[in-house]
């Protein structure tokens, strides 16, 4: 229940008049988003505060994190404090933050960026090596910044052949590898480095590699640079997960919101090309409404009715995915700067202090409410055509394969106690912090012949799948001219 201190500071936040410098600014600027924010999750706490009325709340499951954890909506007290607070009339040492825009058509190229911190694990130190020389001679790698996550020490003092070629390459002007060390730029050891505004990436949009791969063919990092061009304002990738919903009203909001979301992209609607904080394009359509037509997020109703999810790491599905592992994701450089922000030091503590360190979870989670869109997925591999005989591969950068990668990331399951539910545990606290999930991804095959039924009671749980899984190239839509989405950057 709220306090009368609570109640007086919401009616001042919902009466104050902000300043023109915050209400004449564009709807990319922070202030507006973080408005946005704050608006779905007071939407949220009433929606849920009436299903609460209506059923009784389940037993609860016992953290495997210890006392690490978020307040239930505490998203909503961090952006209420900001914004009475923070006057943007005032200069600060932090920079403002502005959402990027829905379409870069015009970019072409990107920063790569690459997380390590040991010389020790020796396959690893090889797979960055061989990994950081393929993507060096791919045409959309404009840089490479390999973030070293612990004392500059440990790599510049390396014996091993494949850290002094690392060091070698950055040091050769013509070579597109720099080092970014964190610790000598007065950060502490966080995953969340790769994400750090200071590594100043040259390019607009950033792609992220994990130092063990898998690292992806320029014909697959090509179609998702295209699929990013015209989603820019969220996170695009392929390495996705799901989560299983543990109530029936979220699998019935689930199921609601996939078909929207689909239904959206086949249609090409204009929802898929205007973001939905931008109110004034909004307004120009006719069929605007009070919910405007975009896919909703699915509220998570921990506090009233003890609502939870399940996560599922068995397969990676093109549809009904809601975060991302980092390898292959793609993010506007702008997201950067929200992601430290001062706002948000409560969500970045957070992935510090728990035990599995869930970056990912909490990457997706906030660039998705921050857009107030879903994911887009795309295919890590792309196959060959149909009527042409597989050669044989000797390409070194794939030379792991990605389900053998995906396997070996899997061994952390039986290999650390309890980690598998450490995730899950992970992953709930994050959403309650929120209140609710992003709409989910759309698949490759959206709008083509290749998007069949799903499966909800699979491992893949999805209301639809792509089949096949990997597409030609001829397949994918949005590189061949007439395929949906193919106009948008044409």
């Amino acid at each position: 229940m709220e306090t009368p201190l609570q109640n007086a500071i919401l009616t001042n936040f919902k009466n104050e008049n902000l300043s023109k410098v915050v209400t004449d600014v564009s709807y990319m600027h922070e202030s507006k988003i973080f408005r946005s924010l704050l608006g779905r999750v007071t939407s949220v706490i009433g929606a849920c505060g009436a299903v609460g009325q209506s059923g009784s709340k389940p037993s609860e499951k016992t953290s495997e994190a210890g006392t690490v954890t978020l307040p239930g909506y505490g998203i909503q007290t961090a952006l209420e404090k900001w914004l009475l607070t923070h006057d943007y009339k005032k200069e600060r040492e932090y920079p403002i933050c502005h959402l990027p825009p829905p379409k870069s058509c015009n970019v072409t190229s990107y920063s790569i960026i690459i997380m390590s911190h040991t010389v020790e694990d020796i396959s690893r130190l090889k797979k960055l090596m061989v990994g950081i020389q393929g993507l060096s001679g791919q045409s959309g790698t404009a840089e490479i910044i390999l973030v070293w996550n612990s004392d500059k020490e440990i790599l510049t003092g390396a014996t091993h052949r494949c850290a002094k070629k690392i060091l070698f390459y950055a040091e050769d002007e013509s070579h597109p590898l720099r080092i970014f060390y964190s610790l000598e730029n007065g950060l502490e050891n966080n995953l969340l480095n790769r994400y750090h505004p200071m590594l100043k990436p040259t390019q607009e949009v950033v792609m992220y590699f994990d130092d063990d791969g898998p690292f992806f063919r320029e014909d697959a990092m090509e179609a998702g640079l295209k699929l990013w061009q015209f989603n820019s304002d969220t996170q695009v990738g392929s390495m996705s997960r799901n989560f299983r919903f543990t109530s029936d009203r979220m699998r019935s909001a689930q199921i609601s919101v996939a078909e929207s979301a689909a239904k959206l992209i086949n249609n090409d609607a204009w929802q898929t090309h205007v973001s939905p904080n931008d109110e004034l394009r909004i307004a120009a359509h006719e069929d605007n409404s009070a919910s405007n037509g975009f896919p909703e997020f699915i509220p998570l109703c921990h506090n009233e009715t003890g609502d939870t999810v399940e996560y599922n790491y068995h397969n990676f599905p093109n549809f009904d995915a809601y975060m991302f592992l980092p390898s292959g994701t793609f993010l506007h450089r702008n997201f950067l700067c929200f992601i430290w922000h001062p706002v948000f030091a409560e969500l970045r503590q957070f992935t510090l202090d728990h035990p599995t360190h869930p970056d990912d979870m909490v990457i997706s989670t906030l660039v998705s409410h921050l857009s107030g869109k879903g994911l887009r997925s795309f295919s890590r591999r792309i196959q060959k055509p149909r009527n042409e005989e597989l050669p044989v591969v000797e390409d070194d950068i794939n030379s792991g394969d990605i389900v053998d990668d995906d396997l070996s990331r899997r061994r952390l399951l039986w290999e650390q106690d309890k980690w598998g539910d450490m995730r899950e545990d992970a992953i709930n606290i994050i959403l309650r912090y929120f209140g609710s999930i992003n709409p989910g991804s759309v698949g490759w095959c959206a709008g083509t012949k290749y998007c069949t039924e799903g499966h909800r009671k699979s491992e893949e749980n999805s209301l639809y799948r792509c089949e096949p899984q990997h597409p030609t190239l001829k397949d994918i839509p949005w590189i061949n001219e007439g395929g949906l989405g193919y106009n948008q950057c044409h």
